[in-house]
């Protein structure tokens, strides 16, 4: 059985996969919005701290088949908590309850809950603290039907949080920046051009993965730090590797964007955490055929096109936007390649009349998004 499990979009499972083999991962299965594999410890570290495309990673604790609310507790009470986590842990279980005994999921966290503490008192005279917000344990119950999985959080905050900027809601976060660049088939040794780039999230992405930054380069913990079988000396040199590994880019990463506030606002951003000599950013009006200044030769240009982001009140046109941005395509990067972000199939065959050479479909929520690669004649 695999031991871990790590959660990613629909339409990222395999490019995940892929991530986690080749950080040295085992019997890695593809599911719905997730990747099972079993791993040594480092390569668990490894996982958290380097993959791009993860929005979460957890281990397998237990599976057993439940036919009322009481077994739930009496199953998660036998297990070894005093072993897993500390008793001056700070813990909280999240569940998820689908066509089972418990009418709603926070239920199910309640017997968990009780079952968790009940066993640290009577095994060890005292118990754990339990906060759902400043938390250093999450264990998550996930309820389908009579089976039970009992898992532990090895990350955390969720993965998309990397710790160069504040966590934000937006549904386009850093998980499917990255995921887009790696599904597009970007190479991060050559040139890359985002021309509306927005909150600087691409560029970013883009930027670290040119220079082979860790994912979690930013970021200041992961829970499996407060694990007992933590061991800081491996920790310490699993990051020590990733860092070394560090290198100037081979190419350049372009990102404009025709509003001088949005510039402003992504080249501060950029300044702050000090990538603002890694990303070339500049006010370009791409839709009329500008360029950065410094674009010289674009035989080998791949252009990361995300969906726009409309000003409040601002009204928007799906056809109006793809078919200026087909124009402006085809009249100034032929030869190039095209990666386009869209959350409607039909914008690119209707407005932009550029034939994908491939698609992907994902989900970020419940609608679907559509990546399209294009080569543009």
């Amino acid at each position: 059985m695999p031991k871990y499990i790590a959660k990613t979009y629909q339409g990222l499972e395999e490019t995940l996969s892929q991530e986690l083999a080749g950080l040295g991962a085992t019997d890695v299965t593809l599911s719905k919005r997730a990747v099972l594999f079993d791993c040594s410890q480092e390569v668990l570290y490894k996982a958290n701290y380097l993959c791009r495309t993860a929005l979460r990673i957890s281990k397998i604790l237990n599976e057993f088949e439940i036919s009322k609310e009481e077994e739930l507790y009496d199953r998660v009470y036998e297990m070894p908590w005093e072993k897993i986590f500390p008793v001056d842990a700070v813990f909280m279980v999240d569940s998820s309850s689908l066509e089972s005994v418990f009418s709603q999921s926070r239920f199910a966290s309640h017997y968990a809950r009780i079952a968790i503490l009940d066993r640290f008192r009577r095994v060890l005279g005292q118990k754990p603290s339990v906060d759902s917000e400043y938390y250093t344990i999450r264990v998550e119950v996930f309820i389908r039907k009579n089976h039970c999985e009992v898992l532990l959080d090895a990350s955390g905050m969720a993965l998309n949080h990397r710790g160069y900027r504040k966590p934000a809601s937006e549904a386009f976060n850093e998980v499917l920046a990255s995921g887009l660049l790696k599904l597009g088939g970007w190479n991060p040794d050559t040139d890359l051009y985002v021309p509306f780039c927005g909150n600087g999230i691409v560029a970013v992405e883009a930027a670290m993965q040119a220079m082979n930054m860790p994912a979690g380069y930013y970021r200041t913990g992961f829970s499996f730090e407060y694990w007992n079988d933590f061991d800081p000396k491996l920790w310490k040199e699993v990051k020590a590797e990733a860092i070394d590994a560090i290198h100037d880019p081979e190419g350049t990463v372009w990102a404009s964007d025709s509003d001088p506030l949005i510039v402003e606002s992504t080249g501060a951003f950029l300044k702050k955490i000090r990538m603002h000599q890694d990303v070339d950013l500049s006010i370009c009006d791409f839709m009329r055929g500008k360029r950065p200044e410094n674009m010289g030769e674009i035989s080998d240009l791949t252009l990361c096109v995300p969906m726009p982001v409309m000003k409040r009140g601002e009204e928007f046109s799906a056809t109006s936007f793809y078919s200026e941005l087909g124009k402006a395509l085809k009249g100034n990067y032929s030869g190039c390649t095209a990666m386009i972000y869209t959350i409607r199939e039909s914008d690119l065959r209707d407005s932009l009349m550029l034939t994908p050479e491939k698609e992907y479909e994902l989900r970020e929520g419940i609608k679907p998004a559509f990546l399209n690669i294009c080569r543009i004649r």
